[in-house]
C-alpha cells in the first residue's frame, strides 16, 4: 500500500517502503543477517561499489536500509532521499527516474532462485564483525544484562544485533527462505514531496493497526540485586523501575516530564545531584521505555559506593518533585517536538503511526496532552515510582584501583 505525504518543505523527496512484523526473538539473527545481505548488493547493482557509483550519479542520491524497532514490532525500512527535480536543471533528472532506481536498489540480488553466495558470506562477516564490535562496549554488556535478566524468555528477551553461535548456523537456502517469509509481511511505501499520487506501490491493499504493540510479559525474577562480575574500573550500574504505565495509557504523559527532570536532560536532576554534588558518578542518566512500561536509571559508579548510591537515588526521588519546574519542562519538550519537524523522519514517524499504531501515539495531540498535566499527575507519578518495584544491575567494577 501507498501514502503521500504532499509537503514542499524541504526541496528534497523521499520514498520510504516499511516492511512490519511481530518482533520474534528467535528471529532477531537471521533478520539482522538479511538487513546486512540487503544493504550490499541489489538485483541490479550487484556490488557496494556499484550503489555506491549509481547514488552519487544521480545528484548525490542517498539509499538506505536498515532495521527499525516500534514496541513489540520490527520493521525493515529502505530509504531514498533525492534532490526534488524541479530545482535541478536536467531534463534527464526525474521522477520516474528516482522512482525506477528507488525500485531497483529495494529488490534483492537473486542467482539461480537463490540468494549470491558472495554476498551473503560478506553479509556474514560484516554482522559478525558488528556484533563483536558491540560486544566490546561494556555500557551495552551492561543494558543487555539487566533486560535480558528483567524480561528472561519473554518477547523482550533478545540481544539487539543478534548472536553469534546463531549466526554461525544460519545457511544461504536459510536467508533466502526467510526473505520470500516476510517479503509477504505487511508492509506501506510512503511517498514525500510533490509525487501527485503517481506511483501506485501496492503489494497489500490493507493495513491492520496494532493492539498488541507493549511488552506486558516480565521474567520470573527472584530477587531485586543482581550483580555480574567483570574486570572493569567502574561498575556499569542500571536500575530498573516497573512502573507498569505502558504507551497509550494517558498516565504516560506526566512520566515523559518527570523523566525529563530526573534524567533525561543535559543538566538533569540527578546529575546535579548524584555527580556534582556529591561526586559519586561519571555519568547518570534515565530512560523512560512506554513500550516496556519500565524506566530505567543508568550510571557509572565504583562498586563500594553502590549502596550510597542507591540511598542518594532514592532521596532524590523523594524529594525531587519539590525542585521541578514543569512550566520550563512543558515548554523545553514543545520546542523539542516542534524542532523535530525539521526533519522529515518526523512526518514519516506521524504517518506510520497513524497506520499501524494509531492507539499509541498521535502526533497531533501529544503536545496538547503533555501541556495538559499537572502537578497532582507529577505526585502521582512520582508516588508510583516510589512505590514501584525496583530491580537493580551491577556489571563490572571488579578491577582493584591502586
Amino acid at each position: 500500500m501507498s501514502r503521500y505525504i504532499d509537503i514542499n518543505k524541504f526541496h528534497t523527496i523521499s520514498i520510504t517502503k516499511y516492511i512490519l512484523s511481530k518482533i520474534d526473538p528467535k528471529e532477531i539473527t537471521i533478520r539482522s543477517l538479511l538487513i546486512s545481505y540487503l544493504r550490499l548488493s541489489s538485483s541490479k547493482y550487484k556490488t557496494e561499489e556499484d550503489i555506491v557509483r549509481v547514488c552519487e550519479d544521480l545528484y548525490d542520491f542517498k539509499f538506505e536500509v536498515r532495521g527499525d524497532m516500534h514496541g513489540s514490532y520490527f520493521m525493515i525500512v529502505f530509504k531514498a532521499n533525492a534532490i526534488d527535480p524541479k530545482y535541478i536543471h536536467d531534463d534527464t533528472y526525474t521522477l520516474d527516474k528516482i522512482y525506477n532506481l528507488f525500485q531497483d536498489l529495494s529488490t534483492p540480488l537473486i542467482v539461480n532462485h537463490t540468494f549470491d553466495k558472495k554476498t551473503f558470506l560478506t553479509a556474514k562477516k560484516h554482522l559478525k564483525a558488528t556484533i563483536l564490535k558491540m560486544d566490546k562496549y561494556l555500557d551495552v554488556k551492561a543494558s543487555n544484562f539487566a533486560f535480558h535478566t528483567f524480561f528472561l524468555n519473554t518477547l523482550r528477551d533478545f540481544k539487539p544485533m543478534g548472536d553469534i553461535e546463531e549466526l554461525n548456523k544460519i545457511t544461504i537456502e536459510d536467508l533466502y527462505a526467510y526473505y520470500n517469509k516476510i517479503a509477504k509481511d505487511e508492509n506501506v511505501t510512503y511517498f514525500l514531496g510533490d509525487f501527485n499520487g503517481k506511483y501506485p506501490y501496492n503489494t497489500i491493499d490493507y493495513i491492520s493497526p496494532k493492539l498488541d504493540h507493549n511488552f506486558i510479559d516480565r521474567g520470573l525474577l527472584d530477587k531485586n540485586l543482581y550483580l555480574m562480575p567483570y574486570t572493569s574500573k567502574q561498575m556499569y550500574l542500571r536500575i530498573i523501575y516497573d512502573i507498569n504505565v505502558f504507551s497509550g495509557d494517558l498516565k504516560i504523559y506526566p512520566f515523559i516530564l518527570l523523566n525529563y527532570f530526573l534524567g533525561a536532560s543535559n543538566y538533569s536532576y540527578l546529575f546535579q545531584k548524584i555527580r556534582e554534588e556529591y561526586g559519586l558518578c561519571y555519568s547518570i542518566s534515565s530512560e523512560l521505555y512506554g513500550a516496556s512500561g519500565i524506566l530505567m536509571i543508568r550510571s557509572e559508579i565504583k562498586k563500594k559506593d553502590l549502596d550510597f548510591v542507591l540511598e542518594r537515588i532514592d532521596e532524590c526521588i523523594l524529594n525531587g518533585i519539590h525542585y521541578m519546574d514543569i512550566d520550563k519542562i512543558k515548554r523545553m519538550i514543545t520546542l523539542t517536538h516542534k524542532a523535530s519537524y525539521d526533519l522529515e523522519e518526523s512526518y514519516l514517524f506521524d504517518e506510520l503511526c497513524k497506520d499501524f499504531f494509531p492507539a499509541f501515539y498521535d502526533g497531533a495531540t501529544y503536545i496538547d496532552r503533555i501541556n495538559s498535566v499537572t502537578m497532582e499527575d507529577i505526585k502521582d507519578a512520582f508516588l508510583k515510582l516510589k512505590n514501584a518495584r525496583r530491580v537493580i544491575f551491577g556489571f563490572g567494577g571488579d578491577l582493584n584501583e591502586r
